[in-house]
């Protein structure tokens, strides 16, 4: 262990074999300690007859991430002629690390051993913490890796880029900073991946860059991880989005890119993570068919969709309502087929898009003018019982206002339009006693010396013919 420790805190280190055919491959190293976040500077120096491009530097992977600078030539003491490789070693881990045994020909180096500790920018200590969603995916498969990163430099950022491999494609989640009660700032950051090939992967994820006023300060990679890839069955689709599928539509109006005549469409938003890049496989084609026009009148939009929890894509479909269309009907429905990760099988669903009224513009101007004619007729229909019940009502509001027998007795001739009581006695037949009786109390009332009367009593009496 001393050893080790001796080894560990050395300004700079060199390993060196001399082979029987005075081969020699060397490694130096500028410092054995850095911050996780930074790079070792370590120089490859060979003599003899491979080339040191050749060198194989696999063993060293596990535990870095291997950034290759230039590579030139010089002579020596000698006249002999030196290879030297640049390198910058990014460590994946904190804690002391070995860097193992190279070979080239029948040269080698020694192990050496280098100490990673904690990262610390301007006296503030940057934390990294990480989970990845799924380590057994399906091909295609969208797997989430979500980071949390922690600072208490408010001046700091954090950048993630996109990046393509052979494995697969990496997206980065869109990035979420957050205030802690503490002051401290976290960074919610991450990828969104899709792994191409099957089996058993040993994945290398994209840096992760801590900046201050825009220049990097910290670069942070994460330790391979070996990811078991179960591969599609063969008889699927290649572009069947693997991963279950939210639809939801709607009726728009005034704001249609589809058509000027057709001021109607439907709107349908489609949302997953599955990676696709031209839509819903089918949909546009069963849209045309629903409402009978060209697929090229069906517009598509693509739109990403992310948060630090999630990645969609968002495509949105305008399509034409039919030219007939009414509230009621047959269901209107599209069919999706996905392959669902949970079940291992192609799922499909069913959406119901919605109906409303729409017809071409001269039926429209029929309908109208058909409405307006039979609102005509039943207004003039209703009218005269209308007009009939706001006089019956005027009437008998000028009942209960009457204050002498005279006027009550005008009323009434009024409101059937008579001369005499006693035509308005013969003029319905209905309530003819109670009429007369009432009929010759007013005349007697109104034609003689006799002043005094229950008006109250008439009026009610009235009231209730």
């Amino acid at each position: 262990m001393s050893a080790m420790c001796q080894t560990v805190n050395s300004a700079v280190m060199d390993a060196t074999l001399v082979a029987n055919n005075n081969s020699e491959l060397k490694v130096s190293i500028s410092k054995t300690e850095k911050q996780i976040g930074q790079y070792f500077r370590v120089t490859l120096r060979y003599r003899g007859e491979k080339k040191l491009s050749q060198i194989k530097l696999q063993k060293w992977k596990q535990d870095f991430k291997i950034i290759e600078g230039d590579e030139y030539e010089s002579e020596d003491e000698l006249g002999q002629i030196i290879q030297m490789l640049k390198l910058r070693l990014y460590p994946r881990v904190e804690g002391v690390l070995t860097l193992p045994v190279l070979r080239l020909g029948q040269s080698k180096s020694q192990a050496m051993h280098v100490n990673v500790i904690a990262s610390q920018v301007n006296k503030s200590h940057v934390k990294l913490n990480w989970i990845l969603s799924n380590d057994s995916p399906w091909q295609r498969e969208p797997v989430f890796l979500r980071l949390k990163l922690q600072t208490k430099d408010i001046a700091a950022h954090v950048l993630l880029a996109l990046s393509e491999t052979k494995n697969g494609l990496f997206k980065p989640l869109k990035i979420q900073r957050r205030v802690l009660d503490d002051g401290s700032i976290v960074f919610d950051v991450g990828w969104v991946f899709y792994l191409k090939q099957e089996g058993s992967l040993l994945i290398d994820f994209p840096v992760i860059r801590y900046q201050l006023s825009g220049s990097d300060r910290r670069r942070f990679y994460l330790p391979l991880q070996t990811l078991n890839v179960k591969a599609l069955p063969s008889y699927l689709p290649p572009n069947l989005p693997i991963a279950k599928l939210t639809l939801h539509s709607e009726v728009i109006t005034n704001d249609n890119p589809v058509s000027a005549k057709n001021n109607h469409s439907w709107k349908i938003l489609v949302q997953t993570p599955a990676l696709m890049s031209q839509g819903v496989p089918g949909l546009a084609k069963q849209l045309a068919m629903i409402n009978a026009y060209d697929i090229a009148k069906i517009k598509i939009e693509k739109i990403r969709s992310e948060d630090k929890n999630q990645h969609t894509d968002q495509f949105t479909y305008y399509a034409p309502l039919p030219q007939w269309l009414m509230p009621f009907g047959k269901k209107l429905e599209v069919k999706l087929r996905y392959f669902n990760p949970t079940t291992g099988q192609v799922d499909t669903m069913l959406h119901t898009l919605p109906r409303v009224w729409n017809m071409p513009q001269w039926a429209w101007t029929i309908v109208f003018f058909i409405s307006l004619i039979l609102f005509i007729t039943i207004i003039l229909k209703l009218k005269p019982p209308f007009d009939g019940q706001l006089r019956l009502i005027k009437f008998r509001k000028q009942i209960k206002a009457a204050e002498t027998p005279q006027q009550l007795r005008n009323i009434i001739l009024d409101y059937v339009q008579v001369i005499t009581l006693s035509q308005w006695v013969n003029q319905n037949s209905g309530n003819f006693n109670r009429k007369l009786s009432l009929s010759n109390k007013l005349n007697k009332i109104c034609f003689s010396n006799i002043h005094e009367g229950n008006l109250a009593q008439l009026k009610q009496k009235l009231l209730q013919i």
